[in-house]
């Protein structure tokens, strides 16, 4: 019911921004979603990462300045039309990983984000990326802000929030979020789906918050 409603929603959404006044996320000139100054910004950087789990997590843009507006612009006003241009930088990470013939499984949204928004970014992203993804996690119980908290704090305000639903693909996984942090709860899905027997070979994100890495690696 979840997938249908965040369907409507997200198609009423694209609809509307055909007749509605449109202006860049990035820059708020008029005219198009991202203007060319601001879409030449959203190129990717491929920052390769660690989580303190261990997981390699391959990220496209550092989340600030542009990155940062389009991609609150997408998450919190509603612009899911955002979701393609921002789905579109996550192939180019999946190739140079060597891992085509993954799934991506997006990371799960919580019941009040998604009452919220009326859609899941990362399944959003998913699905605008064209990449084989599926529908594997759910999120459950009630969590504190992790904006508010440091790294040990966070992956305990997660442990145990995250459960698989369905079965397992034939295939190994990568996980999808939109912007990962210090990578806690990439780190409990990945500890929900190898508890399963899934095989996690790495997550991607559209942005990263380089701060909170140590070290961070570029490529």
């Amino acid at each position: 019911m979840e997938t249908f409603v965040a369907a409507v929603s997200e198609a009423l959404a694209d609809a509307l921004s055909l007749v509605l006044p449109v202006w860049c996320a990035g820059c708020d000139a008029s005219g198009r979603i991202l203007c060319r100054a601001c879409a030449a910004v959203l190129e990717s950087e491929a920052a390769t990462h660690r989580t303190v789990g261990g997981l390699s997590v391959r990220s496209a843009l550092r989340f600030e300045g542009v990155a940062a507006r389009a991609i609150r612009a997408l998450k919190e006003d509603g612009r899911t039309s955002l979701a393609r241009p921002l789905g579109a930088l996550l192939p180019p990470l999946v190739r140079r990983a060597g891992w085509d013939d993954a799934v991506l499984v997006p990371l799960p949204t919580s019941r009040a984000a998604f009452r919220r928004r009326g859609y899941a970014v990362p399944e959003l992203l998913a699905q605008r990326s064209g990449l084989t993804s599926r529908r594997m996690l759910r999120a459950g119980g009630s969590t504190a802000d992790q904006r508010l908290l440091g790294a040990d704090e966070r992956a305990r305000n997660v442990r145990g929030t995250i459960t698989v639903r369905g079965a397992l693909p034939d295939a190994p996984l990568v996980l999808l979020d939109d912007v990962v942090t210090t990578g806690a709860t990439l780190d409990e899905a990945r500890r929900a789906l190898e508890s399963v027997g899934g095989r996690v070979v790495g997550a991607v994100t559209v942005a990263e918050t380089p701060r909170r890495f140590s070290p961070a690696v570029r490529q």
